[in-house]
C-alpha cells in the first residue's frame, strides 16, 4: 500500500512556457470522494455518517477548490440515511459536486428522488481555470432498461456535445462517473463492475478522440488506478468512506493541477482518511445490490458475500 499512498500520476513540468489567454488557467487543487454510501458500513450507518464528517474536516483543512463525490451517497435511499447525508453535507467548506451511483438510481422514480433529495442534476458539467469537468450519470448512460431509453439517448448526445464544446474552447477535460469502464482489460467481458461492451467501445473512442487523460470513478469499493493499454488515460478508482474490499482502507484522492497540460500537470495522491480508529472489512459484494443493465449469458453478476 505504501506505493499507492505515495504514487503521483503525472510527470515533470515542461520547461518551455505555454502561451494561453490571460487568466484562462491557473494552479488549483481538487479532491475525489468515493462511495460515501451511508448505511453500507459494517459498523452501522452512524459510523458511515461519522466518517463522512471526518472527510469534511480533512478536505476543509486542505482548502481544495472543490470536491467530486462519485456516487452511491446512501445505501438504500432510506429516509434516515438521506437525512444523515443532508446533515453532514453543509460541513464541507467548498463546493462538493454530487454524482449518482447504482444505489441512488435504479428507476425513473429513484432518478427523480435523487435530483429532489440533493437538489442537483443527475449529470452536469462545469469549467475551472481552463478545465472542463464532465460529470456523468453512468446508470442511465450504460443501462439498457426500457424505462431509461430516452434518458440514455439524451445523455449520450449531451456527453458528445460537452466534449465538442470543450474542444472548441481549448479546454482540458476530466470525466467523472460511478462505474469503471473496465477493470483489467478494455476487452474484458461484461460484469456487474464495468461498462457493458455494447457501449464501452463507444465511450472509449470518445475519450481518446477528445484527449481525456483522467477519469474518476467509484463503485468497486477498492482504491487503485487503472491505465489504458497504451497508457493514454488513467482511471482513478476510490473505495470511499463506507466499506472497502481491499487493503487500502478509507481515503480520499487529492489532485494538484499546475497548468493546462493535463497529461503532465495533473498530479494525484491517495490520502488515508484521518481519525479512523478502527477498520472493518468485507470480502465480496453483498447480494441484492441494484443492477442497471441486462447481462449476456456469459457475464458475471455481483459475487456473493463470504
Amino acid at each position: 500500500m505504501g506505493g499507492l499512498l505515495s504514487a503521483f500520476i503525472g510527470g515533470l513540468f515542461l520547461s518551455l512556457p505555454m502561451v494561453v489567454p490571460a487568466n484562462h488557467y491557473g494552479r488549483f487543487r481538487f479532491c475525489q470522494l468515493g462511495d460515501i454510501q451511508i448505511g453500507f458500513g459494517q459498523d452501522g450507518w452512524e459510523s458511515d455518517m461519522h466518517r463522512m464528517h471526518l472527510a469534511a474536516q480533512q478536505v476543509n483543512a486542505q482548502k481544495f477548490d472543490f470536491c467530486i463525490a462519485v456516487g452511491d451517497l446512501t445505501n438504500g435511499r432510506l429516509r434516515h440515511e438521506i437525512s444523515a447525508f443532508q446533515q453532514v453535507y453543509p460541513e464541507f467548506d467548498m463546493p462538493v459536486h454530487l454524482l449518482p451511483g447504482n444505489h441512488d438510481i435504479s428507476s425513473l422514480s429513484t432518478l427523480e428522488q435523487f435530483t429532489h433529495d440533493y437538489n442537483v442534476s443527475d449529470h452536469s458539467s462545469f469549467t475551472h481555470k481552463g478545465y472542463r469537468f464532465i460529470l456523468l450519470n453512468s446508470i442511465t448512460l450504460i443501462s439498457d432498461l426500457p424505462e431509461f431509453k430516452n434518458h440514455t439517448a439524451h445523455e449520450w448526445e449531451w456527453f458528445e456535445q460537452q466534449l465538442e464544446d470543450a474542444k472548441h474552447a481549448k479546454e482540458e477535460i476530466i470525466v467523472a462517473h460511478h462505474h469503471p469502464p473496465f477493470e483489467h482489460s478494455e476487452n474484458e467481458r461484461d460484469s456487474y463492475w464495468n461498462f457493458p461492451k455494447r457501449v464501452r467501445g463507444k465511450y472509449l473512442k470518445l475519450i481518446r478522440k477528445h484527449g481525456v487523460h483522467h477519469i474518476l470513478v467509484g463503485h468497486r469499493h477498492e482504491t487503485k488506478t487503472i491505465s489504458s493499454h497504451n497508457q493514454d488515460f488513467t482511471i482513478y478508482v476510490l473505495a470511499g468512506t463506507a466499506r472497502f474490499f481491499d487493503n487500502n482502507g478509507f481515503g480520499i484522492n487529492y489532485f494538484n493541477v499546475s497548468s493546462k497540460h493535463s497529461p503532465r500537470h495533473v498530479k494525484h495522491q491517495y490520502a488515508l482518511l484521518e481519525g479512523v480508529k478502527h477498520h472493518k472489512r468485507s470480502r465480496g459484494q453483498p447480494t441484492g445490490c441494484p443492477d442497471i443493465f441486462q447481462h449476456p449469458p456469459e457475464a458475471t453478476g455481483p459475487p456473493t458475500e463470504s
